[in-house]
């Protein structure tokens, strides 16, 4: 019997998390899924609930110094792990594992954050151009092309 395909979940903690966790339940049948997220209740590997967490550095658009050990992070946890594809919700991490992931040509899914309700995420933006997919979860901020709307998590 052949391993289900590997899928890297990652996101910023808090509502981020949430909407990934809410999103990965429904695919935890069909995956072997590994999760990333800035945390520091955990070091670089461990379980959480049965699954597989990596700890990762937080980013964020006010301390870019941060975004070198997180870069690092996310390319050990690819190399390694070596998923077929990578989902994010949000912000900062998501973003460089989807710059990653288009480098080493692995398919990226980024779900913009339900917060943003008047315009694409500052992180959703950067990430927009490199995912292979891109979803909003607000209808009007969809343009039919490259931002689509299935719905929302929460």
């Amino acid at each position: 019997m052949n391993a289900p395909p590997k899928l890297l979940a990652i996101s910023s903690p808090g509502g981020h998390w949430i909407q990934l966790t809410r999103l990965c339940e429904r695919l935890e049948d069909r995956y072997s899924i590994i999760y990333a997220m800035p945390n520091t209740l955990f070091n670089s590997a461990a379980t959480l609930g049965g699954r597989k967490v990596y700890s990762i550095t937080d980013v964020s658009a006010d301390d870019k110094w941060r975004l070198i050990p997180c870069t690092l992070q996310v390319l050990y946890i690819l190399l390694k792990e070596r998923p077929q594809a990578i989902l994010s919700t949000g912000a900062a991490p998501g973003a460089v594992a989807v710059w990653l992931g288009k480098l080493l040509r692995i398919r990226t899914i980024w779900v913009d954050s339900i917060a943003n309700v008047r315009q694409i995420s500052r992180a959703g933006r950067l990430a927009q151009k490199q995912a292979d997919v891109f979803l909003t979860q607000w209808e009007h901020l969809s343009d039919g092309q490259s931002v689509l709307f299935k719905g929302a998590v929460l």
